[in-house]
């Protein structure tokens, strides 16, 4: 009977030490200019006639291009090699044609038009966008990481002082994984401008949100 009393006794003395706390959201957001561009160009051989276009020539027709853009060719690599032939037992020279994807990095969205321009239309499969990004995207996370924790404890301070209450240490914090969204890109400078043979895209990409967010408890002194 001893025993018990003493436990309930400990368990009511440890419920009434229990800290007080806040929890807060801690947010900071950045919207910058993305500055890594990478395209997705994909070939295909094609006839012309009798005589197939080799992939050869076709990639060899795209590392001229990007040299004549003054763009470095450690920019391009391979993206995929694919293909199918639904019957090899009938195949005959030049029936199969390969496909192949390059992916490009570039600085500027602006000189999609002018590489279009440069590649073999036949052969030229597709062109679309495989990512977007910022050259210096993960420092800017942290900055942001940094700052989202700092507002969390200004809004909490500034709560606390409303009431009369003091700040104490941040006893639990967690990450609400944002990432980066995204951006899209104005469709139309894809298009091809008849009307006027000198028209050079001065489209821009649509800025990247950066944003970082935690929740984060704090004790109440």
């Amino acid at each position: 009977m001893i025993i018990s009393i003493a436990l309930i006794a400990s368990t009511v003395q440890a419920q009434t030490t229990k800290s007080k706390t806040i929890e807060i959201q801690g947010y900071a957001e950045r919207t910058v200019t993305p500055d890594e561009i990478y395209v997705r160009i994909t070939l295909k051989e094609y006839k012309s006639g009798s005589k197939v276009i080799s992939m050869n020539s076709l990639e060899s027709g795209v590392v001229k291009a990007i040299k004549k853009m003054d763009i470095d060719t450690d920019n391009l690599t391979v993206d995929n090699i694919y293909g199918y032939n639904w019957n090899w037992k009938k195949k005959k020279p030049g029936e199969y044609l390969a496909t192949k994807s390059f992916r490009l990095k570039l600085a500027d969205v602006k000189r999609v038009n002018d590489l279009i321009d440069k590649l073999d239309p036949e052969g030229l499969n597709s062109i679309n966008l495989a990512e977007v990004s910022h050259s210096n995207i993960d420092a800017i996370k942290m900055e942001l990481k940094a700052q989202a924790l700092k507002n969390a404890k200004k809004k909490a301070a500034f709560l606390l002082g409303a009431i009369d209450e003091q700040l104490g240490s941040a006893v639990e914090i967690q990450e609400v994984n944002y990432g980066y969204q995204q951006a899209a890109y104005a469709r139309s400078a894809y298009r091809a401008v008849e009307s006027d043979a000198n028209y050079k895209s001065n489209l821009e990409f649509k800025s990247i949100d950066i944003k970082s967010e935690f929740r984060v408890v704090f004790e109440i002194k």
